[in-house]
């Protein structure tokens, strides 16, 4: 008879943006009767929980310590987490999170976040809190992933990052990109020439990204501004999740050089449950981000049948391949050239646009589900085998 094992998620620090959509998405596509697991059991704080499909072999649990402050859940993670592994008879523990402070076996952990290794961007923050935090994350994580028995990676260029930095002997690793929803997908549309567009109905551009540094945001909007200059009739759209110092330049950058925000728009955070409409109702997608694990924006982008414009940086041109033109997000001019290519040639728009969407098809949460949840299983199985063995 086959063993059925029971797993354990903790989702503790998953409290918004893509984590949660990465969480969600895949226990809404799990197959368990088709898997050895017959429950899981994810424990969260009450919002993220609440964002978790409904399934009779999931279990949602949290408590006081889990939707209070950082120490309460630290407190949760070294004085409460193994008893309630233990009690529940919990085989597999996995960490979406990367951060784990538990004694317990077999441990997945996942690297969502490239941020932490690469020291480059960590400058763009200065000398502040959020740097200093990033350099703890870093240290947290590779003590985390170290202690690990499988750690799954999003991207061949995270891993190659991140595996700098740990110690690969005993540690089993799998690359598992993230799927794109259904409602995402809609066929390249016909591309127009130039002379289609107007003040009165511009070409419209469109951002999707939280506001940060590395996100280079202000280049974008001075690449957009010398477009304008030059006649192009664009308008930008940024949508994202802002705050600090990242969005007070970004907001003066755009009131200096559009004041009436005519053609300048920032938006503030998409509702989730609405972004594909935001894609289709666009004629082009940009991304200017120096440093992502993988880049969800990007493939929502390429499944809506946008023609891109991406940063040649980071992880990328591994996803899009030929299907994007590039250029260097550190440089506003490089981003202007960009675009203006690509708005000057509709064969070019339209090449491109097809390529990303066929590129698109090969990603899906039933695919990402199904392939993490076989890792954890085997990871369990490996231990099994190995305990056997040795005994």
């Amino acid at each position: 008879m086959e063993t059925k094992y029971i797993i354990g998620i903790d989702a503790s620090n998953i409290r918004h943006g893509g984590g949660i959509t990465h969480l969600s998405q895949l226990l809404e596509h799990a197959k368990p009767s088709l898997s050895s697991i017959c429950k899981v059991i994810v424990w969260s704080n009450q919002n993220t929980l609440s964002k978790l499909p409904d399934k009779t072999w999931l279990v949602k649990s949290t408590n006081r310590l889990l939707n209070g402050n950082f120490l309460q859940r630290t407190y949760w993670h070294i004085f409460k987490l193994r008893r309630d592994l233990t009690n529940l008879n919990c085989d597999i523990l996995f960490v979406p999170g990367g951060s784990f402070r538990v004694k317990f076996k077999p441990v997945i952990t996942m690297n969502q976040n490239l941020l932490p290794f690469e020291t480059k961007e960590i400058r763009r923050f200065g000398f502040s809190l959020r740097a200093l935090k990033l350099f703890f994350l870093r240290f947290s994580q590779i003590s985390s992933f170290n202690k690990s028995n499988g750690l799954i990676f999003l991207s061949q260029y995270s891993q190659d990052v991140v595996t700098k930095f740990i110690n690969f002997k005993e540690l089993s690793c799998m690359r598992i990109p993230h799927g794109v929803e259904k409602r995402f997908f809609k066929k390249p549309r016909d591309q127009y020439s130039l002379e289609f567009f107007s003040t009165d109905n511009p070409l419209k551009i469109v951002y999707v990204s939280s506001i940060e540094f590395y996100k280079h945001q202000v280049n974008v909007v001075q690449a957009i501004s010398k477009l304008k200059k030059l006649g192009y009739p664009v308008e930008l759209h940024l949508y994202g999740l802002g705050k600090g110092k990242a969005l007070k330049v970004l907001k003066q950058k755009i009131s200096s050089l559009d004041p009436t925000n005519s053609y300048l728009k920032y938006n503030s955070e998409a509702d989730f449950n609405e972004i594909e409409k935001i894609y289709f109702n666009s004629d082009i997608s940009v991304f200017a981000s120096s440093c992502e694990t993988f880049g969800q924006i990007i493939i929502e982008s390429m499944a809506a049948g946008l023609p891109i414009a991406c940063s040649k940086l980071s992880s990328m041109s591994e996803i899009l391949k030929d299907g994007a033109v590039y250029f260097d997000p550190l440089v506003s001019e490089s981003i202007k050239d960009c675009l203006k290519m690509l708005i000057d040639s509709k064969e070019k728009r339209v090449e491109i646009s097809n390529k990303a969407y066929e590129y698109a098809l090969n990603y899906s949460w039933e695919d990402t589900s199904n392939k993490t949840f076989r890792f954890l299983c085997e990871i369990k199985q490996k231990l099994e085998l190995n305990e056997n063995i040795n005994y």
